[in-house]
């Protein structure tokens, strides 16, 4: 069952004032990013601990496997999504041969559907640096190269219904904009109760259209006592 909690009365007050409008809402914002992102990290380290066989863990936005290979370690079964196919050969390269990853090269959305992929311009020259910023999501004029990439997305709900009820024990998510969508979904909508910790890097500061919502919606997360929905991955 979904239930509320009341949020610390310093995170509550910041997550208040960054409602605020034009750039006084900006700054607390950014006050508020910078004390909970230490939190988020100790806070997933801390999950990680209470994981093990028989749970499932979903790095949504794997990129070289640097969170897989932490959400192997426990022993839970990872499901790792990349869907850049140079970047998902090397986190294939990277984690494939780990027993307990299942590896996935589609997107995630909050749809099931085909979508576009836009690199930063400048990915051919270092895809490690800048396969960071690949999205089906943002456009940023001048930022991006003109050519996309056509992969299939998964969307989020259909991603949890593919699993038994309280096996995802935790989700991490960092799809470049896209996690826009998911979170008006679940957060705006009816929220699902089928994973337990679900940790997500927000993209707003690149889709200005978005800030409002964001905002809206980490103080909507900081009061869920379950799931534990945590905006603040750094």
């Amino acid at each position: 069952m979904n239930k509320t909690r009341a949020a610390p009365p310093l995170m509550a007050l910041f997550a208040l004032l960054e409602q605020s409008p034009g750039g006084l809402g900006r700054s607390f914002g950014r006050k508020l990013k910078r004390r909970m992102a230490p939190r988020s990290l100790a806070e997933f380290e801390a999950r990680l601990t209470r994981i093990g066989p028989g749970d499932i863990c979903l790095d949504l936005g794997a990129n070289a496997g640097v969170v897989t290979t932490q959400l192997a370690r426990t022993g839970a079964m990872v499901h790792a999504f990349e869907p850049d196919p140079d970047t998902f050969a090397r986190l294939a390269a990277n984690v494939g041969h780990i027993p307990n990853v299942t590896l996935h090269q589609k997107a995630v959305g909050a749809r099931s559907e085909q979508v576009h992929l836009r690199r930063i311009k400048g990915f051919a020259s270092d895809p490690a640096r800048f396969s960071l910023g690949t999205s089906a999501v943002l456009n940023t004029p001048g930022q991006f190269e003109q050519d996309t990439i056509a992969v299939d997305q998964l969307g989020f709900r259909d991603l949890l219904a593919s699993f038994a009820p309280g096996k995802v024990a935790l989700i991490k998510m960092d799809i470049e904009g896209a996690e826009f969508a998911i979170l008006q979904d679940i957060l705006d909508g009816e929220l699902p109760a089928n994973f337990d910790a679900l940790f997500v890097e927000t993209h707003e500061n690149a889709a200005r259209e978005y800030r409002g919502a964001i905002r809206r919606y980490r103080s909507k997360a900081i009061g869920l006592h379950y799931p534990h929905i945590d905006l603040f991955w750094p």
